[in-house]
């Protein structure tokens, strides 16, 4: 039942369609009694869209920790987006030096972020696949696209409370869906 903290809509569909039936019955029944039930069932729809907001998931967590590393792209601040990476990642190094070298203009994750969390590894850990957008310019001239559409495979860890990034590649195309 994560989905009622995942997300709104389903909280505000259960709601909509709990007052249309409530609705049809107070037309055609006549009942005052309807009314109290229907302001119920819309205080509880409140209620339960508020809760949602306010529990944060572990893959609502992750998801903002891939903005953070986006927003960060777009800004062109490397310091920001090596601060997502773990120390322990091996294409830092790597990553380091593309960073150096290109201006990014955009970066975005794809609608068909999949997160999966995995509480049996020590420390937590998740990984996600999307595809991810960026448009970006190398200043060497090294990277012959400006403009990268890519199916992305991360693996995040669970470390002093944040989730850091701990190793990415392009996503196997047979890997995607879910089994």
């Amino acid at each position: 039942m994560t989905w009622f903290v995942e997300s709104p809509w389903p909280s505000l569909m259960l709601g909509v369609v709990l007052e249309v039936i409530l609705a049809i019955a107070l037309v055609r029944t006549g009942r005052g009694a309807i009314i109290g039930a229907m302001v119920v069932v819309f205080a509880m729809t409140v209620g339960m869209v508020i809760l949602e907001r306010m529990i944060v998931t572990e893959a609502e967590e992750v998801e903002d920790s891939l903005d953070r590393v986006a927003a960060a792209l777009v800004a062109n601040d490397s310091p920001a987006v090596l601060a997502c990476f773990s120390p322990q990642c091996p294409r830092l190094a790597e990553l380091r030096s593309i960073l150096s070298r290109v201006t990014v203009r955009v970066a975005t994750i794809g609608g068909d972020l999949e997160v999966r969390p995995n509480h049996l590894t020590q420390p937590p850990s998740a990984i996600c696949y999307f595809t991810g957008h960026v448009e970006a310019k190398d200043s060497r001239g090294q990277i012959p696209y400006e403009h990268m559409v890519r199916k992305f495979k991360v693996t995040l860890r669970k470390e002093g409370g944040r989730w850091l990034i701990a190793d990415y590649s392009e996503a196997e195309p047979r890997r995607l869906r879910s089994p």
